[in-house]
């Protein structure tokens, strides 16, 4: 009892010295290892204690400071900084707010078209700053790792640092120092993660409005008259950047690097007053019809609509183009701050060519939304019409829309080319589609010989195996090249593929090319009758591409590897003759009549129908094999019918069984085993001592 009152007692002094060590401010003569504890314990501190902590420390600082001369006070620097920095970011936001809940927008009756169109401006924008916030958090996450590493380092390069009081300070206030600025950038991170939560928040609020803004969406009285002008406007102004390019390719000297700038600059435009065209064209569209509510309005209305979805089809390439573009402007503006010789291309059309993507990327959105609206007021019968027909196509439409976007989203790349879900549905789809030609070709095969007796069954079954691996092939080669396999590439594919057989596909393929030398070369069918080199004998049902089935007569399947038909023996009964001969042997008495037991025995021949006896060359015999050590021993010959081949036990049980028959009906003995027994020793004390 007394030493467990003693461990206990040692137990909690050792806990309570390790909270005081925890607790303990750290010492700048010798700093320990857990140091930071003091400001952030298991046990998160009040936000009071730990400004309170800090402050502490950094009274301590200036003490410190006092101590030092003109030369060492400026290690003290860094640390200042970074302490009073935290303690100011403490004192001004003490705790980020990262899940309070955005109001919803006021809710309205009526939302004007201006409206709509700005409050999905916001939703633009929002989007925008979101992937914003998300870089600059992914930026800031990686820098705060290197710093940690960094921090590791310092706390190494301390422990194995000479015992030079003035060089161990420096490093441990540099320690002290990076530590804070670490903290510094968390909390920094925390605030900026609580923003991209409000700003989600946020988002989702204006999403919701803009989702259910289509029935209460109104026009104003100006709004088709605006509307129809800036159509019209649009298309003029198509025209007129037309004509500019016509003339600037006429007049303008030959510099290939303004020309290309200058050319990106006009198809951005053009691709501009596009998108504004089909969305005004819309806007006018719905107007109208809202106005009339008459079905030619309505046919006139899908009809810009289907125009309108064309032409964002239709800018896909454009925006690829885009992106080149961009990528040329930024590689034209490093090539001239190398290259100072080269003639820089003009600011002002620099300056026109980002301003121009970046408002092809915005009127694209418009027009989406525009898009949107119309067909979600089509389907709740906003225009007044009552169209069963347009809500139907509506919601095939949208549902279509939907599915194509999830089977286009990129799951990942081969040879730098997105793989999406409709491309790997496309691939099996064409494998499914070449395994039911496969099966189609080998039906009519297999009929095509069922009707011709003349023609080979082994030769039907090599052709069909050969044919279904060759479609399948050919099948997966057109499927992957669907999906963006690059088969020029093949050289490299075959040597990686190369490496992998000699590392671990070895056997497979192996397996593989010994099937296709069996089916050519016809030393093994099906229906053939083999014995394996370890003994085991069967009927050959099948040859796959990786084994061979064999059924035993005890109705077993075994798979055999092809390799080892090609590697071992083995023991074909059937290859080329139908017909086997078979030795029975059985040994009678000596003394016994020799004629009288072949004629027993071909008697027993005779009554097994296993016995061929169409063939006159091929009759049965019976052989004097040797004399044995208490018998005569024969063996009865007889050649067997097909339908015995496969049955080797069977035959040989039944031919035992009637020459056992009639051996015993003409009266021939059949000898257990003599053996002569000696006896030499161990009789001579019987015969010397009297019973």
């Amino acid at each position: 009892m007394k030493r467990l009152n003693f461990v206990l007692t040692l137990l909690l002094f050792v806990s309570s010295a390790a909270i005081t060590a925890e607790t303990a401010a750290p010492n700048f003569q010798q700093l320990k290892a857990d140091w930071w504890t003091h400001y952030a314990p298991e046990k998160k501190l009040a936000n009071e204690l730990l400004q309170q902590r800090l402050k502490d420390l950094d009274s301590s600082l200036t003490q410190l400071s006092q101590t030092f001369n003109e030369t060492n006070r400026p290690l003290l620097l860094p640390l200042v900084i970074q302490l009073r920095e935290l303690i100011d970011v403490y004192d001004q936001h003490p705790t980020p707010t990262s899940t309070d809940v955005i109001p919803s927008l006021p809710e309205k009756k009526s939302y004007p078209l201006s409206e709509a169109f700005s409050l999905q401006l916001d939703y633009l924008a929002l989007n925008a700053e979101i992937d914003h916030q998300r870089s600059d958090i992914l930026w800031r996450q990686e820098l705060i790792e290197t710093e940690r590493k960094q921090q590791s380092q310092r706390k190494i390069s301390y422990q194995e640092d000479s015992n030079n009081p003035t060089e161990k300070l420096a490093l441990a206030l540099t320690i002290m120092a990076s530590r804070f600025q670490l903290e510094l950038d968390l909390v920094n991170l925390t605030h900026l993660q609580a923003r991209l939560n409000q700003l989600i928040n946020k988002k989702s609020v204006l999403q919701k409005t803009l989702k259910n803004m289509a029935p209460l969406l109104t026009f104003e009285a100006g709004d088709f008259d605006r509307w129809k002008e800036q159509y019209q406007q649009s298309l003029e102004n198509i025209i007129q950047i037309r004509k500019q390019a016509v003339r600037y390719i006429t007049t303008a000297p030959g510099d290939d690097h303004n020309a290309s700038l200058h050319k990106t600059d006009r198809e951005l435009r053009i691709s501009t007053e596009e998108l504004r065209a089909a969305r005004a064209d819309i806007i006018v569209g719905m107007i109208e019809l809202t106005r009339h509510k008459n079905t030619s309005d309505l046919d006139s209305l899908k009809q810009t609509l289907a125009d309108a979805e064309a032409l964002l089809k239709s800018q896909t390439p454009k925006q690829a183009y885009i992106v080149n573009s961009l990528s040329a402007l930024y590689g034209w503006e490093e090539t001239n701050k190398k290259s100072a010789s080269e003639k820089r291309p003009p600011v002002e059309l620099l300056a026109s060519i980002k301003q121009q993507i970046n408002t092809v990327k915005t009127e694209l959105d418009l027009l989406k939304f525009s898009i949107s609206l119309s067909k979600k007021r089509m389907l709740i019968g906003a225009y007044g019409i009552e169209d069963s027909w347009v809500k139907f196509t509506g919601f095939i439409s949208n549902a279509y829309e939907n599915i194509h976007t999830v089977l286009g989203t990129s799951l990942f790349e081969m040879n730098e080319t997105p793989v999406t879900l409709m491309g790997l549905l496309r691939l099996f789809i064409i494998i499914i589609i070449a395994w039911v030609l496969s099966k189609t070709a080998r039906s009519g095969i297999n009929h095509f010989s069922s009707q011709r007796a003349s023609v080979s069954p082994s030769s039907i079954y090599a052709l069909s195996r050969v044919l279904h691996y060759l479609i399948l092939s050919i099948g997966v080669v057109i499927g992957l090249s669907s999906i963006g396999v690059d088969f020029t590439k093949f050289a490299l594919m075959a040597s990686a593929l190369s490496i992998g057989i000699g590392f671990g596909l070895q056997t497979l393929v192996s397996n593989f090319v010994a099937g296709l030398i069996i089916l050519f070369e016809k030393s093994l069918k099906v229906g053939d009758f083999v014995e394996l080199e370890s003994g085991i004998t069967g009927d050959v049902m099948e040859i796959n591409m990786r084994s061979t089935l064999i059924t035993t007569n005890d109705n077993i399947d075994i798979l055999v590897p092809n390799s080892e038909f090609i590697n071992k023996n083995v023991t074909n009964w059937t290859m080329r003759e139908v017909y086997r001969r078979v030795r029975v042997p059985f040994g009678v008495a000596y003394g016994s009549n020799k004629e009288l037991v072949k004629k027993a025995a071909l008697e027993a021949a005779d009554n097994v129908h296993w016995t061929l006896k169409t063939d006159p060359n091929r009759k049965p015999q019976v052989w004097l094999v040797r004399f044995g050590d208490s018998s005569l021993d024969f063996e009865l010959v007889i050649w067997l019918i097909p339908e015995a081949v496969k049955r080797p036990s069977g035959v040989q049980a039944s031919y035992l069984w009637e020459i056992s028959n009639k051996l015993a009906e003409h009266h021939i003995e059949i000898p257990f085993p003599q053996r002569d027994l000696h006896l030499r020793s161990g009789f001579e004390s019987l015969i010397k001592e009297p019973l």
